[in-house]
């Protein structure tokens, strides 16, 4: 029988995540300024509406950018093939727990999802940057087989 995996990890540097989600706005604000300073270029009866929803749209990429870019430092931790997420706001602890799944993996940057028993998600960037004596921990607790809730259904045959 294999060992449980075990892991902890302080979550603190965001500069990957947040020069991509820079990047991926900055791409959306240039198209929405190029859209609608086309359509005001042309000069038709409709261009208006289009540059108008075309700023909307700029100004709403800046505020989802924005929000996207603010990433609470914590701890992650897996205990018996559980997971946990602490931060500190505002000198209050606060602690989830859920399952962890992985959404992407680069090699060197991760972007994990915490999902509580609640159905409410956290989205959790880490970078191997600042974490390099722990990373391969993590990542093998990460994509660890999820341990199988009773003993009965482990010994249960796939298919009868």
């Amino acid at each position: 029988m294999r060992a449980r995996l075990s892991c902890v990890v302080e979550l603190r540097r965001f500069g990957v995540w947040r020069s991509a989600v820079f990047v991926v706005a900055a791409t959306a604000i240039a198209a929405m300024a190029a859209w609608g300073g086309l359509a005001l270029a042309t000069g038709s009866n409709g261009s208006a509406p289009i540059a108008a929803i075309a700023a909307a749209m700029a100004i709403l990429s800046a505020l989802l950018a924005m929000s996207l870019a603010r990433v609470e430092p914590g701890t992650l931790a897996c205990s018996d093939g559980g997971w946990t997420f602490t931060s500190r706001r505002g000198g209050v602890e606060r602690v989830e727990s859920g399952t962890l799944t992985v959404a992407v993996d680069l090699g060197s940057f991760l972007l994990l999802t915490l999902t509580s028993g609640d159905a409410s998600r956290r989205w959790l960037p880490v970078q191997r940057r600042g974490l390099e004596a722990d990373w391969h921990a993590l990542r093998c607790a990460v994509h660890a087989p999820r341990p199988v809730a009773d003993a009965a259904a482990a010994n249960k045959p796939l298919a009868e």
